[in-house]
């Protein structure tokens, strides 16, 4: 038999400000949104939540998590842990993305999939990017192509330019990598994007935005992350807007998190909109427990720093608290833009019926009471009940 949850009278922003509605969840689809539902549906067992007071919002989407862990470039005790599912839903989230950091070779792609496949289980809904920072990428098939193809997991490709760690790609091969990603997207019905970490280096966004001048790949399906790292990657990243890409700021890297030179992620966001980028091209992820070393002038590690998921949330809220952005358009950059741009819009990033059931529910002062994934309550009054096998 069928349960429904329906949640009374909240203050919907879809991410679009609906104004205080009536809705029904069941079998992880909301199948109702109006003003007004009744509480009887016929003999079906329904629990109601009175959500008066309380604001109601799509279910943050993550699109770069480490979620077996990344770091070790300071050596194997410089390798962060894997994540428990209690980590991401504590903070909003219900739609991740998993990926690899520096080492694709210790922790291998297997394993990705594996932990992808358990947080699917345990509640959430989680995908993955093949490839690492080597190149030829690390892949489960033997090709990137296959992957995207045949694994439903798998909806797009990594990849690293501008970084001393990355594997120095050619031009050529980036644009190989590219390829195979939207072409097997077409065909298999995903987004087939490739998911690029951005180190500092000096070439930056250079060799991306001549691929979108000089070839006929699409500019959305290349992501560059990590673009508030520096001013002069910033700079550049609203020129690559422009030429139509979309743009992912990552909200672990701020100068108060132990990054320095770095821009804090709110503060970008909004300085990216003041320049006339669409918010549909903007979004934010927070490389929750990717790691990076610092290094004095003699390359002697002199600390580490470390992303952690909460700060999604965080900067979300320093958008609408700090930076004065309406909660629609902060909104978007957590839900419905990065949605689109791993082609799970309008599955996930909204509210609507025929969407997925995941729901935040925040108070006035936009601290998380209830998230619920897929229909399931995973976080009620600010506790989490949602927690893996071994917690």
């Amino acid at each position: 038999m069928m349960n429904l949850l329906l949640i009374q009278q909240a203050d919907v922003y879809a991410p679009a400000h609906l104004g205080k509605m009536d809705v029904l969840i069941g079998q992880g689809k909301i199948l109702k949104m109006q003003k007004h539902l009744g509480t009887s549906c016929g003999d079906l067992p329904v629990e109601v939540v009175d959500a008066s007071g309380l604001i109601m919002t799509p279910g943050f989407v993550d699109q770069h998590v480490h979620v077996i862990g990344a770091g070790g470039e300071a050596g194997y005790y410089s390798r962060t842990p894997e994540m428990q599912v209690s980590q991401i839903v504590s903070h909003g989230i219900t739609t991740v993305v998993g990926l690899h950091g520096t080492d694709g070779t210790a922790r291998n792609i297997e394993a990705l999939y594996a932990k992808v496949c358990a947080l699917e289980q345990e509640g959430i809904t989680a995908r993955m990017l093949t490839g690492s920072f080597e190149m030829p990428s690390a892949t489960l098939t033997g090709s990137v192509r296959r992957d995207i193809l045949f694994v439903d997991q798998v909806i797009g490709a990594k990849t690293a330019l501008s970084d001393r760690r990355s594997a120095q790609p050619t031009r050529t091969q980036m644009e190989q990598l590219i390829s195979q990603a939207y072409t097997a997207g077409l065909v298999s019905g995903k987004r087939g994007y490739t998911h690029i970490h951005m180190g500092a280096g000096k070439r930056r966004l250079s060799m991306l935005m001549d691929i979108i001048r000089e070839t006929e790949l699409p500019p959305y399906v290349m992501i560059p992350t990590h673009i508030n790292r520096d001013e002069g990657l910033f700079a550049q990243s609203i020129e690559f807007a422009r030429l139509g890409g979309i743009v992912d700021i990552t909200s672990g890297v701020s100068p108060e998190y132990g990054f320095e030179g770095t821009i804090k992620p709110s503060e970008a966001i909004r300085r990216l909109l003041e320049a006339g980028v669409d918010i549909r091209q903007i979004t934010m992820s927070s490389d929750a427990n990717g790691c990076m070393a610092v290094y004095d002038s003699q390359g002697n590690c002199t600390g580490l720093c470390a992303a952690s998921a909460d700060t999604l949330y965080k900067e979300f809220r320093s958008l609408v608290k700090e930076e004065q952005i309406p909660m629609e358009t902060a909104l978007q950059v957590v839900t419905s833009s990065p949605a689109a741009a791993i082609g799970m819009y309008p599955q996930k990033g909204c509210l609507a019926e025929g969407a997925d059931g995941d729901v935040v529910l925040l108070d006035p002062e936009l601290a998380i009471r209830q998230v619920y994934a897929k229909g399931r309550l995973a976080v009620k009054d600010g506790q989490v009940l949602l927690k893996g096998a071994f917690e």
